[in-house]
């Protein structure tokens, strides 16, 4: 009879599925261009800003310059943002806004995420990782929320 093999919590690319710094890493990835479109579609705003802003949003999980730039080009390729140059300050900024094609995509990602959303709080929940009070804050909003998460 063959015997299982000894589990370390590695996958075969060598990440440790154990490790909260894993997870922390991947829900950066995979919400970092929404809140990028969340960010500016409150105002315009340059790659500081916009990286100042999404960290308030999410303590301890401020995006980098490697993460925003990279993400902001993709975006004006795309035609989801506009950038216009603001010459006010000390040195010349990019200041980008959504066009009305990254508000419908903004739209969509936070449909998206509405929809994801009641799936993640459950899988949460039934982890019982969280206290049910702060699951069930009906005064928990998006910012706050996403502390829960950093």
């Amino acid at each position: 009879m063959a015997t299982a093999p000894e589990t370390t919590g590695k996958t075969g690319t060598g990440s440790d599925l154990t490790d909260e710094k894993y997870w922390d890493m991947l829900n950066r990835k995979s919400v970092s261009r929404f809140f990028l479109l969340a960010s500016l579609s409150e105002r315009p705003q340059h790659g500081y800003e916009l990286r100042r802003s999404i960290g308030q949003c999410c303590p301890g999980a401020e995006p980098t310059d490697a993460m925003i730039y990279p993400t902001l080009k993709i975006l004006l390729e795309g035609g989801y943002i506009d950038c216009d140059i603001d010459s006010s300050g000390t040195h010349d900024r990019k200041v980008c806004s959504l066009t009305p094609k990254g508000e419908a995509a903004y739209a969509a990602a936070a449909r998206a995420w509405a929809r994801m959303l009641p799936w993640l709080q459950q899988c949460v929940s039934n982890a019982k990782v969280l206290e049910p009070k702060l699951m069930n804050d009906e005064k928990l909003n998006s910012r706050s929320a996403m502390q829960v998460w950093a």
